[in-house]
């Protein structure tokens, strides 16, 4: 976002995008409480789709949900291999890393993260309950350090400039557009718990109230860290020509060691995100390969007795990952586009999922059953705004940074998205049209349409 308009850019592109979420995090939210489940999205698309069109909906919010949440590990477990070889060049700027240095430190953390969830799946519950505690509080380290310690930019410069810084764009309104893609990023994967209400007593209460108080939570601390770091943020030039921009506002702000200190904490954040993320990912391949949505459906549902936990669905995103992390060794441009397929796919789950309960909400509302986390007479506008944001999301997604990009700079998610999409449909034809009817093929009540 820098590149493609500035501070400026990545202040009102986080403002909006925190703003569109928040429909969608609400509209989920009660979704989630219609229908605590670990399928997540297909499972309500199931629910709430009209029966003609509720089969193949379902299945293909499936595989796009699956898609995500699989690259979604496989970034979190790249982004904190990128940081410690961060850590390393702060502390020798001569370094040179190889792109297979951070491949192989990836799948490392990888399976670090994928024995925490099969070993220590017992132990899960309160790993989240540390991770919450040291979330909020090196969060809070890193931003009072970073507030005092920086030197401050011009409020018209964040604010109001907007500034080409190597994108090329005819036009700063698209330039800014295209800037975007990263505030989406930041502010998805919404749905995350609703993929462990399985796991959660009184689920239909809980996961709506803890969808919406961990995005209520996360909210202000991201928004203040944003502040703090496009004011921190005084030669955008500079910071542009760095892997990681915000390792120069930590070289600018403070000496080696308190960049490196700040740089450790925010491995430690990623790490616990992966270990998270880990978790609901390999929940919710399982419980679509419960519903026969994935190919050798009953090898990866099955859940080892002695640890309680579908082991082969780990391994599985655990295999995903290292794919992926090998992909970075030929080209990372390649790896890259993995970020933008991740927004694509969910956005899409997301969209799909609330075009749903909302023609349901629209056409037969007596069939939406009682809920706790009810959105009540608010619910067609939250749908429509949530609905209308998915949208606009997942187009933005698939554009390139540059403008007339070559090879290297091409955003290929358009070329990753449809791979996922041909596959998916290959295994529809040769065994799910037969295996897969969904989780709500039929439930009373929901018959009309």
């Amino acid at each position: 976002m820098l590149v493609d308009g500035g501070t400026s850019t990545m202040f009102w592109s986080y403002t909006w995008s925190i703003t569109g979420q928040f429909f969608i995090v609400l509209s989920l939210a009660e979704m989630a409480s219609m229908a605590p489940t670990a399928g997540g999205q297909y499972h309500w698309v199931s629910e709430f789709a009209p029966g003609r069109y509720q089969k193949a909906l379902s299945y293909t919010s499936g595989w796009l949900s699956s898609t995500c949440w699989e690259s979604f590990v496989a970034s979190d477990c790249m982004f904190a291999a990128q940081l410690i070889f961060a850590l390393v060049q702060l502390q020798n700027p001569d370094f040179e890393i190889h792109n297979y240095y951070t491949a192989l430190t990836s799948i490392l953390i990888g399976t670090i993260v994928t024995a925490i969830n099969v070993w220590g799946a017992k132990k899960l519950a309160l790993l989240e309950n540390v991770f919450v505690t040291l979330h909020v509080a090196s969060f809070l380290v890193v931003l009072v350090t970073v507030a005092v310690a920086s030197p401050k930019n011009d409020a018209k410069e964040v604010f109001t400039t907007f500034a080409d810084n190597g994108g090329n764009y005819p036009l700063m309104g698209l330039a800014v557009m295209v800037g975007q893609v990263p505030a989406m990023w930041n502010v998805l994967a919404s749905d995350a718990v609703a993929h462990l209400s399985e796991e959660v007593k009184n689920a239909s209460v809980v996961t709506p109230k803890t969808m919406f108080w961990a995005y209520m939570l996360n909210i202000p601390l991201a928004f203040a860290m944003l502040l703090v770091f496009v004011f921190a943020m005084t030669d955008v030039e500079a910071a542009v020509g760095e892997a990681f921009p915000f390792v120069w506002i930590l070289q600018n702000s403070l000496s080696t060691a308190g960049a490196q200190a700040i740089t450790a904490i925010m491995f430690i954040l990623v790490f616990m995100i992966a270990v998270s993320c880990f978790a609901s990912t390999s929940r919710q391949l399982f419980a679509f390969a419960r519903d026969n949505g994935m190919p050798f459906p009953t090898w990866l549902k099955k859940v080892n007795p002695q640890l309680n936990v579908a082991a082969n669905s780990c391994f599985v995103t655990w295999g995903y990952t290292v794919v992926m992390s090998l992909i970075y060794i030929g080209s990372p441009i390649a790896f890259n586009a993995i970020i933008s397929l991740a927004i694509v796919a969910l956005m899409a789950t997301y969209a799909i999922s609330i075009a749903c309960v909302l023609w349901r909400r629209i056409v037969h509302p007596s069939t939406l059953p009682p809920v706790y986390w009810s959105l009540g007479r608010w619910g067609i506008a939250v749908n429509t705004l949530g609905l209308v944001y998915a949208i606009f999301a997942f187009f933005w997604a698939f554009w390139p940074i540059y403008w007339k990009p070559t090879a290297d700079e091409m955003n290929w998610a358009i070329v990753i998205f449809t791979g996922v999409m041909l596959i998916s449909a290959v295994n529809y034809v040769l065994s799910a049209h037969k295996m897969y009817t969904g989780p709500v093929a039929t439930c009373e009540g929901r018959k009309e349409g």
